[in-house]
């Protein structure tokens, strides 16, 4: 029976807060150079950990050095709660906040509505060491329990659509995407929040994957190697914002990337309980082209699970039964660079996030897509029409694999296994073409910045003028329109006329403004404004840096505060 194509969906929202990766601009930079963000796990953090039993694997990771830090003031969280808070809901909250700025998406714009929310995690070190220590306290239950990873999120900002914490191991984060698919789909929602989050606080998870034999005793992570021994664990947050493709061209939103399908499946008993299976896998893509209309020489690029372990190969082998299995034979040539299909691993850089892997894959699928090239520097494959396998070993100097456009939209996939069997694929095709920047309709345009107080809005300027100071001064209009209707009006407020792109890095960067429009005078006293006076029409929301929180730590050791 043949599946017909599925409604694509936009993913116009994204952030991250991973090792080597603050926003999505350091990401890419970090996953350009190829550096393993790896290094020695604190014995803080190894608590727990039986090391005598199961020897060196699990003292290497990729870290967040700032895990336990969190602005509780911005998201009026009580000291005494923010302290018992699982480091997981405090990423969550700060990383879904800056998700929305991207999208250009004022929260309280949703606040009331049917949005969903579908948070991935397979790990709860926090509770796991309560549970080790005896340590209770009435915000416990709040504060660990793992539903209120979602349900927090959809508390704070009051979203009233399906509030969903998804475990399915290392695929979680790709299984959220689809169950917001899905939702999106049928019209239960009309835009989603899918989040995902790993934390390596406690040692006793380490231990037990050690025992097993899942990481590297060497603390290295390396893909697809012969030599491969292991999985180095990494840790982080990652949220996205998704909507109907065509809600999201109509209300101007800034597409990053196309979901074309979304597919979920279990090995059965094909591979055993925690590996992979070569059959379930190539099923698994099959069903995500058909979603997305396409077959597999449309894919130019895949985001591999590849965590670095001897059973890495299955996945190519995989993809070499789907290829051949496909109606009609194998593709003459791929869409990637050169006619080949070239398959890389996260991992690699970040290591593996276990519940947020997906979402680490699917954030550099995005990325590949927006920049338009492959880093190389941490080493890739390419896959030929004979589907043969040729690997490009890693080197630190190496360029990146430029994917020149073809008029042809650049099309990768993503998968992600989870340890217990079940899988996930996402077929992604890169965003349409910018549509009219958009005309405003007077030569110095009022332009707003916000923050809770003084301090705030003093960080807000100054890291929004760093950033425009890379940008494009053709993309001023749509600036301008982001600031004016894609951020939380926030009670401290700032008005910078500018005409130009120049002439708002300066304004952002002195000392004092001119006199404010006397239309946006009640604005700073906290009134709403019709910013479409201004334009005829608006241009799309561009993507802006998010707030720059300012964080306290609050410790990952229940009760230590």
């Amino acid at each position: 029976m043949t599946t017909p194509p599925t409604e694509p969906l936009a993913l116009v929202g994204m952030a991250c807060r991973v090792p080597g990766g603050a926003d999505l601009a350091e990401l890419w930079r970090t996953l350009s150079a190829g550096r393993p963000m790896f290094g020695p796990v604190p014995e803080e953090r190894l608590a727990g950990y039986a090391g005598e039993t199961v020897g060196p694997g699990g003292r290497t990771a990729a870290l967040l050095s700032d895990v336990d830090s969190f602005d509780a003031e911005f998201f009026a969280v009580k000291p005494r709660l923010a302290a018992w808070l699982d480091p997981q809901q405090r990423l969550l909250l700060e990383t879904s906040w800056h998700a929305f700025e991207c999208a250009g998406i004022p929260p309280s714009d949703l606040a009331g509505r049917e949005v969903g929310v579908f948070v991935a995690s397979a790990t709860s070190d926090f509770r796991d060491a309560m549970v080790r220590t005896g340590t209770v306290d009435r915000y416990s239950m709040v504060g660990a329990v793992d539903t209120y990873l979602a349900n927090r999120l959809s508390y704070h900002y009051d979203l009233r659509g399906p509030s969903l914490a998804v475990d399915t191991a290392c695929s979680s984060g790709l299984t959220a995407l689809a169950l917001a698919a899905g939702s999106l789909r049928e019209g239960a929602v009309d835009t989603a929040l899918v989040g995902a989050v790993n934390v390596c606080v406690d040692g006793w998870l380490s231990g037990a994957l050690a025992h097993l034999g899942a990481l590297s005793p060497t603390g290295r992570c390396r893909p697809f190697a012969p030599d491969a021994d292991g999985y180095v664990r990494g840790e982080g947050a990652l949220c996205f914002v998704l909507r109907r493709l065509a809600d999201a061209l109509a209300a101007g939103d800034p597409v990053l990337a196309v979901v074309r399908g979304a597919v979920v499946n279990h090995d059965g008993r094909g591979g055993g309980p925690v590996q992979t299976d070569a059959a379930a896998q190539a099923r698994l893509l099959r069903g995500a082209l058909a979603r997305a209309g396409l077959e597999p020489a449309a894919l130019g690029y895949l985001e591999a699970h590849a965590p670095g372990t001897k059973l890495d190969g299955r996945e190519l082998d995989g993809l070499r039964r789907l290829c051949a299995e496909w109606p009609g034979g194998p593709p003459a040539r791929f869409a990637g660079p050169e006619g080949r299909l070239w398959i890389g691993s996260v991992k690699s850089v970040l290591g593996h996030l276990e519940g947020a892997a997906g979402a680490a894959s699917l954030a550099k699928a995005v990325l590949i897509l927006r920049h338009g090239r492959i880093p190389a520097s941490a080493g890739v494959l390419a896959m030929d029409a004979d589907l043969d396998v040729r690997e490009k070993p890693p080197d630190p100097a190496a360029a990146p694999v430029e994917w020149p456009a073809t008029g042809t939209p650049r099309v990768v996939g993503v998968s992600s296994f989870g340890l217990g069997g079940s899988n996930g694929h996402v077929v992604l095709e890169e965003a349409p073409a910018a549509a009219d920047p958009g005309r405003p309709v007077a030569a110095t345009l009022p332009v707003p910045i916000s923050a809770p107080d003084a301090a705030g809005l003093a960080r807000v300027a100054a890291r929004l003028a760093e950033a425009l100071d890379t940008a494009d001064p053709n993309d001023f209009p749509g600036i301008a329109w982001t600031l004016q209707t894609g951020r939380e009006h926030l009670p401290r407020r700032r008005i910078v006329p500018a005409g130009s792109l120049a002439e708002l890095r300066r304004g952002l960067r002195a000392p004092a403004d001119p006199e404010p429009p006397a239309e946006c005078a009640a604005w700073l006293d906290g009134a709403e404004v019709d910013w479409r006076r201004w334009w005829d029409p608006p241009p799309r929301r561009v993507v802006l840096p998010g707030y720059p929180f300012r964080r306290t730590a609050w410790g990952f050791a229940p009760g230590r505060h």
